[in-house]
């Protein structure tokens, strides 16, 4: 009886072991994880016209370089640069499918709008007098418009990043900055899309500091005080 068994068992053990080399076949026991290094920074200003030039990307998997394998795709001329805001757009897929990917975000500006481009709210911002930025990196855009810039967010990403809502709850609006640094508001009535029937309740005094390349003003939404400096990168 025991011989009788194990006979069976041996043939059932071969069809379970080629089963599996079937089934497995190009895949590899030991999965490696890429990871996608940027070097520079990931929110970057440029000028338009001029050759875009990368800081840099590498991407290791299992200690080797194999940045060569990575692609990369962007709607960005590199060659001429056009004003305008653009993604870079890095990604690299494994044998065992396993995807990186990371992300450059580029402001090209024009020559004749120099205060457009990319920036970072400062920790001396405060809501209702505390300060809300910490160590992270809050990105706020400005985009050379008829009438003069459109901010990202008057908030200073407050509820989009600290908060984490979203950009549906970015205050964007178009100010005006005159040759003294006076910023005024030209947009009537700045509404988050979030709360689309709360709008904003005073705005000023605001002003440009072209020394230091920063921004900072003061506005209520809908009545609690913000206080919002943010500074070029």
């Amino acid at each position: 009886m025991k011989k009788y068994l194990l006979s069976l068992a041996i043939p059932a053990l071969a069809l379970f072991m080629g089963s599996c080399s079937k089934d497995t076949e190009g895949t590899t026991w030991i999965t490696y994880y890429p990871q996608i290094n940027i070097s520079g920074g990931i929110y970057m200003n440029w000028e338009a016209g001029v050759p875009f030039q990368d800081p840099g990307v590498t991407v290791i998997m299992n200690e080797e370089d194999v940045t060569d394998k990575m692609e990369m795709n962007t709607d960005m001329d590199m060659s001429n640069p056009k004003a305008g805001f653009y993604t870079i757009n890095y990604g690299f897929t494994t044998p065992d499918g396993i995807v990186a990917s990371g992300t450059r975000f580029v402001a090209v500006v024009p020559a004749d709008a120099p205060l457009a481009g990319y920036y970072s709210t400062s920790n001396a911002s405060t809501i209702n007098g505390k300060a809300f930025v910490g160590s992270r990196f809050i990105p706020v855009s400005l985009e050379a418009v008829d009438g003069g810039y459109e901010v990202s967010d008057l908030l200073g990403g407050y509820y989009e990043y600290v908060q984490g809502y979203g950009n549906r709850y970015a205050l964007s609006a178009v100010v005006n900055v005159d040759a003294s640094g006076a910023v005024t508001l030209v947009t009537e009535h700045p509404i988050c899309p979030g709360w689309a029937t709360t709008a904003m309740g005073g705005f000023g005094p605001g002003s440009y500091d072209a020394a230091t390349k920063t921004f900072h003003w003061n506005v209520k939404y809908p009545s609690t005080p913000y206080e919002i400096y943010i500074t070029k990168l």
